[in-house]
Parts: C-alpha cells; structure tokens; sequence
C-alpha cells in the first residue's frame, strides 16, 4: 500500500513538471528527457466511482439537452448486473422486473413501448422468449449482458437530430471502440451467481481484447459475454374476477341451474412455480480505420443470443364454479361486501361435467431462445468547414418460441376433488389444496390428461436504415453550427405460429388421454410459498416424454372424423401476422453558444407509410390495413449560466409515439386454458404530444450536484389497454387485453436530484419525481341487469381511464465509500403502484416495489478486484390488485417472487 501511494506521488510530481513545462514554452521532449533515466512517464487516471460519477455529471452538464449519463470505466464494471436496472438508478425512470431481471425501462411516467431505446444512435432489433409477450418497440433488455455497453445516455427532452418515436425519452447504448483503448487490452470478468429460491450458482464470464496500430490510424475490437442463470419464481396467481356488478355466467355452463354469482371471486387461482435455465451469449466486433485526419470509418457487429428452455407447472382451484354450479353441491362459504371470503369446494356426484372444479397446467418451452443482431458501417469526413457523416445498416431481432401445452382435469363427481378457497379481508385471495393432499401426492384416476397441445412461435423484428448528416460551421453570431440530414427506414415485425393438436378430445374419462397415474413417474412439484400469501402446495410433476408421446400417437385426421385424431402443423392464422412501416425523416438543426448562452433549435419532419397484414378472425381469409401519417416536430434545448456553477434549462418540443406493433395487428394471442388473451387494433392512431421542462442545477464540485427539472406533456391519443370479455371462434375469452386510443391527457411531473461526494471517500445521492397524470374518459357498452343479477341489455356510459404504467412517487437513495484499497455501495429503489389496465370489474393495478441492492470490491492490486454484490436484499415480491369500480374496494391477485441474488466475482485488467 506504501508502495501504491509512493508510486501515485512519483507520477504526479513527473505530471506537474509536464505541465509546468508546456505551460512555460519548455520543451515536453526535453522534460520527457530529464525523467526518462529515472522511470517513464505515466499519467495519472481518476478511477472507480467518483471518477465515474464527475463523468456522467460532466455529459448532463455540458449537453445542450436534457441528459443523464452512466459509464462503465472497464468491462464488467458497469454499477448493475442488467442495463435496465442501471438505468433505474437515474431519476425519472422505473423498470419492470416480472422475472427478476429489469427487462423495460418507464421514462417519466410513460411505459416501455412508448420510449426509444439505440445502439451507437440506431435501432436494435428485439425479441421475446416467452410466447405470451406481445410484440412491442421497446428493447427487451434481457438480451443485453451490461459488459457490453461502455456507456448511456437518457435524452428527456427531443432535439431534431435524434429518431423520433419516444414520448417518455431515447435510451442510447454506447459501445467500445479500439481507438478508445490502450492497444493490447485485456480486460476480463468472471463472477457466479446464486438465487436463494432455485438454490442453485451459475457461472459467468466476459472478455474483452483491444488492439490498434501505432499510428492509431486502424484498430479491433473483440468482447465475449456467456452467462447462466436459474431463474425460479413462485407465484399465486389470479385469472380474472367477476361479482355481482357484472353479472357473468360462465361460458361453460349450459344447464339452466347455472346462476351469476353472488359475490365477487376469481374465475380461478393457481399455485405455479416457474422455472427457467437461461443461456445468454453476446458478441462484439469493431472495425475502426482511419487513413488520415480528414476521414475515419468504423465497422460494428452485435450479436447477442439467449437461450431460455423453462416449464410453468400450475395448480388451479375456480371457486367460480363452486358458486356457479347450484344443484346439491356441498360447498358452502361467507360472502362480506360482496366479496366472497371463503368457499369449500367438493367434488361430488352430482356435480355436472361442465363445472370442472380444478385443473392442472405443465407448459414446456424447450428450445425457446430470443436473439438481437447489428450490422452497422457509420463514417465521417471532415471537410474545411464542414463535416459529413453517414450510418448504413441492418439489425433484427428473433424470438423462436416452444409451448408444449398439458392440462390435467379432474373429475368433478371424485369426492377426493376438493379445495378451500380463502379471501381474508378481500385482499389476498388463495386456495388451500390441503384437503387433496392425498392423492395429489400419489395420483390416479382423480385428474385425466384432457387439454394438449404442441406449439412453435416464431417472431422477427427487422429494420434496415440509411442515414446522411451534414454539420457546417459558421459564425452567424451565437450560431455555430447548422445541421441537416436525411433518414430512410424499412422496419417490418412479423408473427408465425402452428400447432398441432387433438380433435374430438374430452377433458375426463374414456375419451381423454389418460389418466394421471399414466403420466407419473413419482416426481413432485413442491411450491413454500412462503413469499406469497398463498398456501404451500405438494402435487405430482406428469412426466414430459409420456405426454409428449400420447400426443403424437394418436393417428392423424381425415376428413369428417369424429373420433379422437391428431392436426399436426397447422397453420395459426388468427395468431400470425406482419407489419410493415416506410419511414423517412428530414431535419434541419442550428447549434448556438454564446455569452453564457447555449442549445439548439430545430425541426424535424417524417412520414410513415404503414401495412398491417393478418387474417379475418371468422373466416381465415387475409386481410390487410394501411395507414399513413406525417408530422411536423418542432424542437428547442436552452441551457443559460446563471453563474459558473449554475444552470438554468428550458426545453420544448413535439414527439410522435406509434402504436407497438402487436397492438396493430389484426389478430390475437390467446391461451383458452386459461380464458386470457390479447388482441390487436390496427385502427389505431399513433400519439403525439406537446412537452415542455424547466430544469435548475447546480454543481457545487466536480462530482457533485443538485437540480430540480418541472416537466409536463401534453398528449394526444394515448393508448390504453381495456380488458373485456370476448367469444373468438367458439371460445369464449373472459380476460381479452386489447387496446385503444383513449384522448387526450397529460403528464405533469417534477425532478429533484443530489449528489455530493466528500474528499474522505463517502458520497451518496438521492433522487425523486413526482408525476401527476390526468385521467381521460371514454363511452362504452355497460350491461344492464335486473334485480337477478341477470343481463337484461346494455347502454352507454362514460369511463374514466388511466395512463399505465405510470407511479406517481418513485425515489433512489444510494450511499457509497471509497478508497485505494476498496469500495462499498448500498442503493435502494422505490415505485409506488401504478395502473396496468381496465378490466370488467375495474381497473387493475400493479402494488408498489422497493429493492435494495448492495456491492463491495476489494482492489488485490492495480489490475485485479475482487466483487461481492447482492440484489433484491428485501426479497421484494410484485403484486397486482384490482380495484372494483362499484365501490373501490380492493381486490387482491397475483403475487410473484423471484427471491434474491448474490453474486461474487473478480475483474482483470492488463
């Protein structure tokens, strides 16, 4: 250690007399000369986290707009194990974590697919492993291990240079050059993670090698990324309410003893535990060629792949049907405000096949991976008074999704078939499984194999570009740049899915596949739960191979057969689909810097040419929709020194979102097993708004900072998801998401942000916003029932709606310590609820989420630390809950926990 700082005082005593020198007309060679006899001259580098905190502050500060920045110094050194979860650290941004890991970023309020997320200023192409995710714009950040980004930039307010597209801001990834590094890097990064729900530590590692000519004029750049994960999650899950504000009767129900129900109640609950074995590959090549001053091109490649073979196994007790069914039924429960609170359901005699009380779901995704791709060739030539850039190139991202699908019914006459549903307070819904112990321990005849299919998602996002920029230097007073420039996009998202499955199949008995005894080969599904307000739950796991098998041994159809037969590959037309967009944009841009006095102004223009190709829901036939729009986009950036340390920001400008393109699509995602599903709308219209911030900072030191933003958009047809209930070719789907424009709103919101790093190596930093949405209404089709509860016919009223995914309170509180030797930081994260969609029995909400994370390295010398990191530290669990539009009470739903992290690894750098 006395050697490390003798060595620091040695190269900044040589460092002064460099400047010294140059400063005084002295030759640098000839100081060069004097201290070569006693050692080379090296210069000193600020490193770790204040460094990393003066840069970021140094890009917000000297940026004509408003912008956020993170760095990562070396690979495997950016702050989180995931970009998103980086990201959220900035204020103004909250992400999702569904999985555990943050996969979309939420910019002020507004949700993922409505931002902009690029690589080096250019689109990326992204996919879904989860069969179930609809199509969106937004980057899944899943993909993107955080050793491969040197570096980001949040832009919240627009400026006329940048693609338009983001309501809430653009996300842009930056990636490692050669000419940035010392040639013949080395850099390298191994770490193993453990997860105390799946119990299991998994391996990972990254590398990086740089290297460039000593003329500096071509260099190469390689990284690689691999890392497994065990992703386990155990949810209680809920698929839907209905009560006697609605008045549903369920579909199934044919017999005339089916009546509404008589307080509110899941259609189902389940008892799931995911479980997912993640492989995440990345590489990055970059070409960079300079053959003299005036020009320099660069060649980049990306590709990131993740495997991501997982199984969903879930126990679902429908209460709905223990209320449903009328006849001599056992079941008995307590009804409070309307809300059921607890119901036995038994499985007896009596009990008509149509109220199926239980069902169980194994669903395989083997093979199922999402992959992203770039190709990018991007140059500038210098001109006397001017500079020419251009970006051509091509990325897409895959999703090849696997759905090998399995239900188990029971028999509802067994008088083994029961289950307790429990709703304390009518806020934590679940079903107790106990009283079936028994024989779901050891299963026989009890549940049949009546619901199985095989099914294969394919899904692209693709987008080819071409871009010129021409930037000339002036002197037109404060002026001192214009630019302009023109862009070219072909963008298309497209969706295939076929599936094989069984005809004429019944869920129970002679004319199912089995039963579950067939199926087992003694292995157990054991859920604690002890995260959820759920039950702990023991069943038996079917086995995949003997299923998998029954399916495709059964013989094939032919036409007209009415006995049990197999469709093998057929074509899932309503579910398949392609979008295609032609987007070109022109802009013209001034760059001005005066006394005291900076920014730009500028307008952008673009026009969308857009075909959404899919098939008619009845018939089958294709069907096409076009739509084309064009928009004028006005920006400003203003930033006046108030004084040296002091800033004042004003911005505005008008943004343009269009729809994701799932949402566009004439055609649905739909899983009947549960009555879910989504749905398209190419009818709608794309938002624009109209937004404004006034922003204050202060940097008292070069790390440190406080600043206060206002911000408020103005917006036009935002879109909002309604959840309805639907027949779509014979099934009837209670929980069909789809949406629509919803009018006009806005989003007013405030900034507050500190951050101060002390000379004894403490620092910390705190950041909160508040946003303030206000709601729209719309009219629709209310049913009117008589005093039965039955439905008589229907009328129009208006609703109020909200704009998702928007907390009003979202806050980071990080502290940290620093010295030669090491480093510790603990960061905390909070979001409170926020709206998800509107449902039949009102609006659906997801609870609030906090987090804290912790990291501590340890410097064994200049080259090597060692890492210890844990996230998730509160074991927070996500949960959604509705709120019932009759009287605002709380319903409760799904909970899910994806238990905690921890993470011990070690960096190298030569």
């Amino acid at each position: 250690m006395q050697t490390s700082k003798f060595n620091k005082i040695t190269r900044g005593i040589k460092l002064a007399c460099l400047v010294g020198a140059t400063v005084s007309g002295v030759s640098i060679n000839n100081v060069y000369a004097q201290t070569a006899a006693v050692d080379d001259v090296e210069i000193i580098e600020i490193s770790g986290i204040r460094a990393s905190a003066k840069e970021n502050l140094n890009q917000k500060r000297f940026s004509n707009a408003i912008v956020d920045a993170i760095t990562a110094e070396d690979i495997g050194q950016f702050p989180d194990k995931n970009v998103a979860e980086s990201l959220s650290r900035i204020p103004g941004i909250t992400i999702d974590r569904t999985f555990g890991e943050g996969q979309g970023v939420t910019i002020r309020g507004v949700q993922p697919d409505q931002n902009l997320t690029l690589v080096n200023g250019q689109a990326v192409g992204t996919g879904q492993w989860f069969v179930l995710s609809d199509a969106t714009r937004n980057f899944n950040f899943e993909l993107l291990a955080s050793e491969m980004v040197s570096g980001l930039e949040v832009y919240k307010s627009s400026q006329a240079d940048l693609d338009e597209g983001a309501l809430g801001g653009t996300v842009i990834l930056r990636t490692r050059k050669p000419f940035e590094l010392d040639s013949n890097t080395i850099q390298f990064s191994t770490e193993g993670q453990y997860n105390d729900i799946s119990e299991k530590f998994d391996p990972s590692f990254s590398g990086l090698y740089s290297w460039k000519n000593d003329d500096e004029t071509f260099g190469v750049l390689a990284s690689l990324t691999y890392q497994q994960r065990t992703v386990q999650r155990e949810t209680n899950e809920d698929f839907g309410w209905f009560g006697p504000s609605i008045a549903r009767i369920d579909p199934l129900i044919e017999a005339p003893q089916g009546a509404s129900t008589k307080g509110a109640i899941p259609w189902g609950m389940g008892s799931a535990l995911f479980e997912q074995d993640r492989e995440r590959i990345g590489y990055d090549i970059d070409v960079q060629w300079a053959p003299n001053d005036d020009l320099e091109m660069n060649l980049h490649y990306m590709s990131s792949t993740m495997n991501a073979d997982n199984v969903n196994s879930n126990l679902i007790g429908i209460p709905f049907r223990g209320i449903a069914y009328t006849g001599t039924d056992t079941s008995t429960g307590t009804v409070n405000n309307n809300i059921v609170e607890t119901l036995a359901v038994r499985g007896v005699a009596s009990r008509p096949g149509w109220s199926r009380h239980m069902a169980y779901d194994n669903i395989f995704r083997d093979g199922s991976e999402m992959s992203t791709e770039i190709i990018d060739f991007e140059g500038s030539y210098n001109l006397p008074s001017a500079k020419l850039h251009w970006q051509i190139g091509t990325t897409s991202g895959k999703g090849d999704n696997r759905d090998f699908f399995t239900e188990f019914w029971v028999d509802p006459n067994d008088p083994e078939a029961n289950f307790d549903f429990y709703n304390p307070g009518g806020t934590s819904p679940a079903i107790d499984f106990t009283t079936a112990s028994p024989w779901l321990a050891n299963p026989s005849d009890q549940m049949w194999l009546g619901g199985i299919f095989d099914q294969a998602n394919k899904t692209e996002d693709k987008e080819d570009y071409a871009q010129v920029d021409y930037s000339y230097f002036v002197e037109l007073g404060a002026v001192k740049e214009i630019k302009a420039g023109f862009k070219t996009r072909a963008r298309s998202f497209t969706q295939t899915r076929v599936q094989t499955s069984l005809s004429n199949l019944d869920p129970i008995g002679a004319g199912s596949l089995g039963p579950a005894s067939d199926f087992w080969t003694g292995d157990m599904v054991n859920v604690d739960h002890s995260n959820t307000n759920a039950f702990g739950a023991s069943y038996f796991m079917p086995d995949r191979d003997l299923m998998y098998a029954a399916l495709y041994d059964v013989a094939e159809c032919s036409d007209g057969q009415s006995t049990l037969c197999r469709t093998t590959d057929i074509f899932q037309s309503a579910s398949s689909f392609k979008i295609d967009e032609d987007i070109n944009a022109l802009y013209v841009m001034a760059n001005f810097d005066g006394e005291g006095l900076r920014g730009n102004v500028g307008l952008r223009y673009v026009e969308t040419d857009s075909t959404s190709n899919g098939y008619d829901l009845t018939s089958g036939a294709p069907v096409s929709f076009k739509g084309q729009y064009n928009e004028w986009l006005p920006s400003l950036n203003v930033a006046y020194d108030l004084a040296a340390d002091t800033i004042l920001r004003f911005a505005a400008s008008r943004v343009l979102t269009r729809p994701a393109p799932f949402q566009l699509a004439p055609a649905v995602n739909l899983t009947p097993e549960t009555s879910s599903g989504s749905a398209g709308n190419p009818g709608l219209s794309p938002l624009t708004a109209n937004q404004f911030e006034l922003g204050l900072e202060w940097y008292f030191d070069d790390a440190s900072v406080v600043g206060i933003t206002m911000f408020k958009k103005d917006i036009n047809d935002f879109i909002f998801t309604k959840t309805v209930a639907k027949e779509i070719n014979g099934q009837q789907i209670n929980q069909l998401r789809t949406p629509e424009n919803g009018g006009s709103t806005a989003i007013d919101g405030i900034e507050f942000q500190v951050q101060h790093i002390m000379d004894n190596g403490f620092g910390g930093y705190f950041n909160y916003t508040y946003t303030d949405v206000g709601n729209a209404t719309i009219d629709e089709a209310v049913a009117v029932t008589d005093a039965d509860g039955n439905i008589v016919g229907a009328t129009l009223a208006e609703r109020v709606v909200m704009f998702p995914n928007t907390s009003k309170n979202s806050y980071n509180l990080g502290v940290f310590y620093e010295n030669d030797l090491y480093s510790a930081r603990l960061n905390y994260n909070y979001r409170s609820e926020y709206f998800i969609a509107a449902a039949e029995i009102g609006n659906n909400y997801r609870d609030e989420q906090a987090q804290m994370d912790a990291q501590f390295s340890y410097n064994l010398t200049e080259d090597i630390s060692l890492k210890v990191e844990a996230l998730n530290i509160t074991n927070e669990i996500w949960e959604n809950y509705y709120v019932r539009s009759t009287d605002s009470a709380r319903l409760g739903g799904t909970q899910s926990a994806n238990g905690r992290r921890f993470y011990v690894g070690a960096n190298f750098r030569f």
